[in-house]
């Protein structure tokens, strides 16, 4: 499950953080020689900076302003007539009615800016810049990460990012992933991470792994050739018979005895984890949470 906040940087109000399940990440893959999945990870979550948002707050706001400004006009005009009139009636009837419309917007603000307001016309203040960020708030049990190298040609075309994206085989997502101690400032992440990245202490790890932020590589599919041409073929690692995570200690939970195979169309012949892990050009990525 994702966890979505967009908040406003002009008056600081933070919307409802929205949730959204997944069965796969797209990453986007950087235009570089060399990279990392940590590196199209955080490129995922990066805080997105927008300049054409509508703060539903700031119109709450802009719009209270105009009726508390309109209730003013109609208690001038009041004082300066006969109250028995019917003009002073009319008057009369459009304050009570914009005082209600205050106590509505007032108890908006301060309760659900969020809320229905029947009745009410919001203002439009001009447009104010936003951020807007995206972490993973539950990891799944398998983590299937898509690598997109799609790249867009200014002359309408497409190409292949060859990058090559350095794997290895634990990956520890805990700084991708919100902890239960949401910011409220727009311009910090919507949770900082709970442990130093790739710290693999004793204790670090059994933290990692109490937050289900730990995972090993099991599969791979991998692509040779351009954009619109080539051929897929996978990596898949088999575990060993006497292989048993829930009975394997903090300290040595990071050695690895599996075989990886590598399928190709009907030949399948076995390899070394250095060569999967070096083989640099992959394009779905299946890891499983230890």
């Amino acid at each position: 499950m994702a966890a979505s906040r967009t908040a406003c940087v002009r008056c600081g109000y933070i919307e409802a953080i929205r949730h959204s399940t997944f069965d796969n990440l797209s990453l986007t893959v950087p235009r570089a020689h060399t990279t990392s999945i940590e590196e199209c990870l955080a490129m995922y979550t990066v805080i997105d900076r927008l300049d054409d948002f509508k703060c539903r707050h700031c119109s709450i706001v802009a719009t209270l302003a105009r009726v508390k400004q309109d209730i003013a006009t109609c208690d001038s005009d009041l004082a300066a007539q006969d109250r028995t009139s019917k003009r002073a009636k009319r008057v009369a009837a459009t304050a009570a009615t914009l005082r209600e419309q205050q106590r509505v917007l007032d108890d908006a603000l301060a309760n659900n800016p969020e809320a229905d307001l029947p009745g009410i016309q919001l203002a439009s203040p001009p447009p104010s810049v936003s951020t807007r960020q995206t972490m993973i708030a539950r990891p799944p049990k398998i983590l299937v990460l898509h690598l997109s190298r799609s790249i867009y040609l200014p002359t309408g075309g497409t190409a292949k990012n060859p990058a090559c994206v350095q794997l290895q085989r634990f990956l520890d997502i805990s700084p991708f992933t919100t902890t239960g101690h949401i910011s409220t400032n727009a311009s910090t992440p919507i949770s900082g991470p709970a442990v130093p990245v790739n710290k693999y202490s004793a204790e670090s790890l059994a933290e990692i792994r109490r937050r289900n932020c730990l995972y090993r590589l099991s599969a791979m599919v991998f692509h040779s050739g351009a954009h619109d041409s080539g051929h897929f073929y996978a990596y898949r690692s088999v575990k060993a018979a006497n292989s048993d995570d829930a009975q394997t200690g903090s300290n040595n939970i990071l050695t690895d005895s599996d075989q990886w195979f590598m399928v190709s169309d009907i030949r399948t012949v076995e390899v070394s984890l250095e060569s999967v892990l070096d083989a640099g050009n992959g394009y779905l990525l299946f890891y499983e949470r230890v």
